[in-house]
């Protein structure tokens, strides 16, 4: 007589009796009970896999007793977890990675405590008369399962990684941080020796926001912040073109906080200039002081720049061609043929600023303040030869 309740295990395939289901069930109980199961994964498992040999016993027991009771459990319902829901994996990938050993290792000790329940399985089915078929499902369950249980090793471990690499990379961020400060704690500072002391000259650097998206990785020797990215680099490394960025004094690490001021300076300065590229203080030269300088800068604005852009679009001509006198060396020929425009031309518009600011581009402090206020007004600095 068959029974239309038979547990969905490897007995809900097979006609059977309930007595014969119940038989089956039985034998799930003693194997839930059976603490023989762990010795014999433990002995085979450090024989397959040497690395098992430096986890503590007490440890390897405990996962056997998870890995069964995730057996059996699978055995009674017929149904294999999905992997996300296999938490015994994770946990066993977490404690195994920690005691150094491979994923390698941890699969297969899994597949030992699997092969333990299905030789046994396998045996007490046929002492006690059950139909083959019973232990043939069973089999396939566990097979099943390690397939799933696998996955799920496979899926933490891929966490751990990118959790790990995450921890790195914000632990670098963070060292860094403190070497561009000169904030490092005296084990970090003996750290930073052992680790920069070979690596030659280099210098910090300072960027403006970055393009996105990057065309290529930054280093690992610098860290985001708000859109933007500073560290060190060694004295032969540039960043892409596409990236506008400022380089402090080139030095030992020692040095390295008082040339991230200097990047900083020169990257706040470049970009009130709106300058692109590569800076450098041999760049930017007495410009570093435009940003520091906020009540010379709006003196120098009112002195030279305001009364010229009240005469509107010929006031803009005439700072163009200022700019382009004082950008090439104080050259009429040049500057005007870089506009271009006729000599003639170029020294009537000097002549109207002469007369709209009341000062003289013959006098050399006054170049030095024209050329000031033309680099806090910003515009056409491309028209400069450096």
């Amino acid at each position: 007589m068959t029974t239309p309740d038979l547990p969905a295990g490897p007995t809900a395939h097979v006609a059977i009796s309930a007595a014969t289901a119940a038989r089956f069930d039985a034998i799930l109980d003693e194997l839930a009970r059976d603490e023989s199961i762990a010795d014999a994964v433990i002995d085979r498992g450090r024989a397959q896999f040497p690395a098992y040999a430096s986890v503590p016993s007490a440890d390897l027991i405990e996962a056997v007793g998870r890995n069964r009771a995730l057996a059996i459990q699978t055995l009674r319902s017929g149904v294999i977890p999905p992997p996300e829901q296999i938490w015994e994996a994770a946990l066993s990938t977490h404690q195994r990675l920690a005691q150094g050993l491979s994923i390698t290792d941890i699969m297969g000790g899994f597949r030992e405590s699997l092969r333990e329940i299905q030789s046994r399985v396998i045996a007490r089915t046929s002492e006690r008369g059950l139909d083959p078929q019973i232990a043939l499902r069973a089999s396939t369950l566990l097979w099943d399962l390690g397939d799933t249980f696998s996955a799920r090793i496979s899926l933490a471990y891929r966490e751990i990684q990118i959790a790990d690499e995450v921890a790195r990379k914000q632990e670098q961020e963070q060292w860094i941080r403190r070497l561009l400060a000169g904030d490092l704690t005296d084990a970090e500072h003996r750290a930073a020796g052992a680790r920069l002391s070979e690596a030659g000259p280099i210098r910090a650097v300072v960027t403006g926001p970055l393009p996105v998206p990057l065309s290529a990785p930054l280093p690992d020797t610098l860290y985001l912040d708000q859109g933007r990215a500073a560290g060190y680099l060694p004295a032969d490394q540039t960043l892409p073109d596409t990236i506008s960025y400022s380089e402090g004094s080139l030095g030992d690490w020692h040095t390295l906080p008082e040339s991230h001021r200097l990047a900083q300076q020169l990257q706040a300065a470049a970009e009130l200039l709106g300058r692109q590229g590569r800076n450098t203080l041999a760049d930017l030269s007495w410009r570093i002081g435009v940003p520091a300088s906020p009540s010379l800068n709006e003196f120098l604005r009112r002195s030279y720049i305001e009364p010229v852009l009240a005469e509107g679009e010929f006031g803009a001509l005439i700072l163009d061609s200022i700019r382009a006198f004082i950008g090439h060396g104080l050259r009429v020929d040049a500057a005007a043929k870089s506009l271009p425009v006729h000599p003639n031309t170029l020294r009537y518009r000097m002549q109207k600023f002469e007369e709209l600011t009341e000062s003289s581009l013959g006098e050399f402090d006054t170049l030095v303040e024209v050329a000031w206020a033309l680099a806090v007004a910003g515009g056409s600095e491309d028209q400069r030869v450096v």
